[in-house]
């Protein structure tokens, strides 16, 4: 008869997120996760297969935690206040101020970093990032929508080329905010690209 695991597959999962999240993937050893997870280096292999495969399941576990960014677009808010907001929590996020952060611990969006750690050597990384862009730039396209509907948004934008520019600009912010440039500044780029929306 096998042996019940000694442990929770899900909490185990979720500290190997935040692991993978603060130091990325190469920076991180299996000696690492083994001594951060408290199991056992067999058991990591038994239950989540490689490092790699514990890497892939931990960005699947980022995106349904923290992919609040179609919530926050379809809440009841002026389409201005709602961006306002997405570019700002990007901000807080990646200098450590987000929601259950301390203030050292700037880790930002930890897709984009996968991105940038990972792409374009590593497919399966790849395949979750576009997943991940598409799914943002629909959100924001179907907010922006429903802005020109709701007569906040005039006929002159492009809808689609519009949300790749508000796409791109959240994941540049991101990258910043996570090299620590100065919040003013950061918020001083958000003014800029909320301003072509007029």
């Amino acid at each position: 008869m096998a042996r019940p695991k000694e442990f929770d597959r899900e909490h185990v999962l979720a500290r190997a997120m935040e692991l993978f999240w603060a130091r990325g993937y190469e920076a991180t050893s299996l000696g690492d996760l083994v001594d951060h997870l408290g199991i056992a280096r067999q058991s990591l292999y038994d239950t989540f297969g490689d490092k790699h495969q514990l890497y892939l399941e931990a960005l699947d576990l980022y995106g349904k935690r923290y992919g609040r960014v179609p919530e926050l677009l379809a809440a009841d808010l002026p389409m201005r206040r709602a961006l306002r907001l997405l570019f700002e929590n990007t901000i807080d996020v990646g200098q450590g101020r987000g929601p259950g952060q301390k203030g050292s611990d700037a880790r930002g969006c930890m897709m984009v970093f996968a991105t940038v750690e990972r792409c374009p050597r590593d497919k399966d990384v790849r395949k979750r990032a576009d997943s991940h862009v598409v799914a943002l730039e629909h959100a924001l396209h179907q907010r922006l929508v429903r802005a020109r509907r709701d007569g906040e948004l005039g006929p002159h934008h492009e809808l689609r080329a519009l949300a790749r520019y508000l796409t791109n600009g959240l994941f540049g912010l991101s990258v910043l905010a996570k090299l620590g440039r100065p919040r003013e500044e950061l918020v001083s780029i958000v003014d800029v690209t909320l301003s072509v929306l007029g």
